[in-house]
């Protein structure tokens, strides 16, 4: 068994998927009922709407449970970034160019 998930855009790009299996988990036993939780940390996303897929599958990708677009929310910024995600950043600038940061009087 895997358990896995995805974010896709409104475009129905995948901006994020991982699952289980490609991080190594070996699968021993389920009993019962149970708890999966993926936590993460930052997502970095850019204004938009995303989905979030889950799912429980075998590793052939036979699925047990899948969740598609079934679950939606909202990234909002004051940012203008465009694409999918911030990565982070930061910019730096040789002596003979003159850039005022934004913010600063």
């Amino acid at each position: 068994f895997v358990f896995g998930i995805g974010i896709f855009n409104s475009q129905g790009i995948s901006c994020y998927g991982t699952n289980t299996t490609l991080e190594e988990f070996e699968p021993q036993l389920i009993q019962g009922e149970g708890r999966v939780v993926c936590r993460i940390e930052r997502l970095n996303l850019v204004n938009g709407t995303y989905y979030l897929d889950v799912a429980v599958h075998k590793k052939d990708g036979y699925p047990y449970d899948y969740h598609r677009n079934l679950y939606s929310f909202l990234v909002s910024s004051t940012l203008k970034d465009v694409g999918v995600a911030r990565l982070p950043h930061r910019w730096e600038f040789s002596p003979g160019i003159k850039i005022k940061p934004p913010g600063k009087g």
